[in-house]
């Protein structure tokens, strides 16, 4: 409601009312998302009566909170970004705690390019983080903060990484056992390729998979190519160990790396394939096989990005024959010219591992050139 200061100085009722902060809004947060405009020609009393009615009929005032802000959810699915606002304003004037509200909020201001008030929605949650009814969800709040400091300098992007870095910690990524059973996962994957990696290790990184995907990627532009490779490969393990562990769910027969065929006539001994990606690739062809929502999954945790990024961190620190091994997960080969395509589903990674085979290459500052 507009408060009007009492003045010795009497002011006819119909004088027209200077324009100020208190009649833009003040410093309320509804204010803050939208123009102020000057309001000319109204007087006093219309303006106090105007102000007075929409004090007390809010825009979704009459719900309560938790259906507000599901409200300003769907709103903002159909990209209808001014009446998300306005549900989700509402339900941080009802309630004052509410993280949840606050970070849709903050997705609302950064679909319309508010970015500051993006980032302060985004704290603004982080530090309520207590009042989540799915503390889990702080995570996702702790990422999409990471994402939005990415692209604003170089300072800001040092603060998104050390957020990621962060998330990463939280499942053990510098602990003593975690460094070393990776530096037994390089050993392997240097000495004999994808598929031994795959063959002998599970490792599924749950909510921090996406953080190391992000830091090899940092860490490739910067050309740190170990540290690329240390994350990439992590994430490339937890992706195809999540595979593996679905299809074998489908299929409870399916082994990794087995070849079925010559299997069977070897009862007394494993038959593996004899390539280092031959197991990995029918994986993926398998996944493919059994389509939704395994491959949407896939895809969604960017497998192919993943599995490029590994590779080329294999090159880079000079792994050229297993860098090739998996550039030829992403393409398919034409049996009677040998020449090499881009796998349908690898897209423009694909053709990234395509143009490699013919002749490799380093993109220097970006993964894709």
């Amino acid at each position: 409601m507009q408060t009007f200061i009492r003045s010795d100085k009497r002011t006819p009722l119909d004088a027209p009312l200077p324009i100020t902060p208190a009649t833009c809004g003040g410093t309320s947060r509804r204010a803050r998302s939208t123009e102020c405009f000057p309001i000319l020609g109204l007087g006093r009393g219309f303006l106090f009566l105007v102000l007075s009615l929409a004090a007390v009929s809010g825009f979704g005032l009459e719900y309560p909170a938790w259906i507000l802000l599901e409200k300003g959810k769907t709103s903002f699915a159909q990209r209808k970004l001014s009446e998300a606002l306005d549900y989700l304003l509402d339900a941080v004037e009802l309630q004052q705690e509410y993280p949840e509200a606050e970070f849709w909020l903050g997705r609302v201001y950064e679909a319309q390019g508010q970015i500051v008030l993006a980032e302060e929605q985004y704290r603004r949650a982080i530090e309520l983080a207590i009042y989540l009814r799915v503390p889990q969800e702080l995570i996702l709040i702790r990422y999409r903060l990471a994402r939005l400091l990415l692209n604003q300098g170089q300072k800001r992007a040092l603060e998104a990484e050390s957020i990621l870095y962060g998330i990463a910690d939280n499942e053990g990524a510098s602990s003593r056992p975690s460094i070393l059973l990776e530096h037994q996962y390089i050993n392997r994957l240097t000495e004999k390729g994808i598929d031994e990696l795959v063959f002998l290790y599970r490792d599924d990184l749950g909510y921090s998979l996406e953080a190391r995907r992000i830091l090899g990627e940092i860490a490739w532009k910067k050309g740190n190519y170990r540290s690329a490779l240390l994350h990439s490969m992590r994430a490339a393990l937890s992706i195809l160990t999540t595979t593996a562990e679905r299809h074998r769910a489908i299929h409870p027969d399916w082994r990794f790396d087995i070849n079925p065929m010559r299997d069977a006539q070897s009862p007394d001994r494993d038959v593996r394939f004899p390539g280092r990606s031959d197991g990995t690739d029918r994986l993926l062809t398998l996944a493919y096989e059994d389509g939704d929502p395994l491959v949407e999954w896939m895809e969604s945790a960017g497998l192919w990005p993943v599995l490029y990024l590994l590779s080329v961190s294999l090159y880079a620190e000079g792994f050229e024959d297993l860098a090739a091994s998996i550039w030829e997960l992403m393409v398919t080969r034409d049996g009677v010219d040998g020449t090499y395509h881009p796998r349908i589903q690898a897209g423009h990674w694909g053709e990234l591992a395509r143009r490699q085979l013919e002749k490799p290459f380093l993109s220097v500052g970006s993964l894709s050139p």
